[in-house]
């Protein structure tokens, strides 16, 4: 076992100076050497080698950034030379190296299709993805992808630059209508990536009623929710917002768009909202308290919040404010019930998101609030 350990250590290690084009080689192959020396030396179980092998065959399909026959078939043809030769060595019966050889086939050749289908599907999520931003921008598609490329960082070293101060609300709000355009693009690129697209589909099926997605961004989710909610689209007036009205208006979706609070208020009285959004975009305002009243203010009694925790200031995105807030007990002493699944609140897992139910009584809200100032300040 410490060999085993010790032999996965140098593989990770000696990994990171391995060209991007051979990582999937080079990981298959260690994995293939230390396999052989369990199943040839310590005569490791045929079952278990079998679901090994089959395991280091699905990673290192998966790793590949293109799927090709031959990489495939190498792949395949190397896991079940492997595990005929440990059959042949413990002599096993004819019936059960058959069926080993065909789980560790069809577990091959399944990645394999599965990959690929992955692969397509990107391909034509970012196909159609740039004819958007061109038919919008008039960019062509070397200059979107350059930006796709290029934005974060820029964003990041144009907030440095601006030196603004986490109290100053106006400078603020102006940085992020003056930066839109880089936003546009920066969110256009993230909502590619496999794990977001994963995520907005999760938070899909919570939206009930009147939504409001607060600090809408590009307008991904609203566009989703519209087709079968109302929905309400809140951010600062820029590129973000423009771009969303036009994906609205091309799909004939009803959405109202609002970009100051005293509007956005209004609607909440006239008619509140029984779901609210609020996704990567608290940790970027600077009063997270004052942030989560208004939105309360906007539920209608047993709607729900859905919002992200503020990550906090990272190297790629300085401008995340650290917020030092428990936010499980403001929201309690605010009378809103914490929904998540025990899952979702075991400690190990890295889960951000929150969901919050407000009282169905009205009255209970209004008594809440005047707790959640000693909350705050505890």
């Amino acid at each position: 076992m410490a060999a085993a350990c010790g032999w996965l250590l140098v593989i990770n290690l000696f990994g990171r100076k391995v060209p991007r084009r051979f990582i999937p080689l080079y990981y298959w192959a260690g994995d293939i050497a230390l396999l052989s020396a369990l199943i040839f030396v310590f005569r490791l179980n045929m079952l278990l080698a079998t679901l090994l092998v089959a395991a280091a065959a699905h990673l290192a399909i998966v790793l590949s950034d293109k799927i090709e026959i031959y990489w495939v078939s190498l792949v395949s043809i190397v896991s079940v030379l492997l595990v005929l030769l440990s059959a042949w060595q413990r002599e096993a019966g004819a019936l059960s190296d058959l069926a080993l050889i065909s789980l560790l086939l069809v577990t091959s050749l399944a990645t394999a299709y599965l990959v690929h289908r992955a692969d397509r599907r990107n391909a034509e999520n970012i196909d159609a993805s740039i004819r958007e931003l061109n038919a919008f921008t008039g960019y062509s598609s070397e200059r979107i992808l350059h930006l796709w490329a290029i934005s974060n960082q820029q964003l990041a070293k144009n907030w440095q630059q601006a030196q603004i101060a986490e109290d100053d609300h106006e400078r603020l709000k102006e940085w992020y209508r003056l930066n839109s355009e880089l936003y546009l693009f920066a969110l256009s690129g993230y909502n590619l990536e496999y794990k977001r697209i994963r995520s907005n589909l999760n938070m899909l099926k919570y939206a009930r009623g009147s939504c409001l997605d607060y600090g809408a961004g590009n307008g991904e989710i609203l566009l989703e929710v519209a087709k079968t909610e109302r929905a309400t689209y809140y951010d600062v007036e820029g590129e973000t917002m423009r771009f969303a009205r036009e994906r609205a208006k091309q799909r004939n979706l009803a959405i109202k768009f609002f970009h100051t609070k005293a509007e956005l208020a209004i609607a909440g009285q006239l008619d509140g909202f029984d779901t609210i959004f609020s996704l990567d975009v608290l940790e970027h305002l600077p009063d997270l308290p004052g942030e989560l009243n208004f939105l309360a203010s906007l539920l209608n009694p047993g709607g729900l919040l859905v919002f992200d925790v503020p990550a906090g200031a990272t190297k790629s995105h300085p401008m995340h404010l650290n917020h030092d807030l428990n936010v499980v007990a403001y929201m309690r002493a605010k009378g809103f019930k914490d929904e998540r699944s025990l899952w979702q609140k075991l400690p190990f897992k890295k889960e951000e998101k929150y969901f919050f139910r407000a009282p169905r009584d009205p009255k209970s809200t209004l008594i809440a609030l005047q707790r959640t100032d000693k909350v705050a300040s505890a």
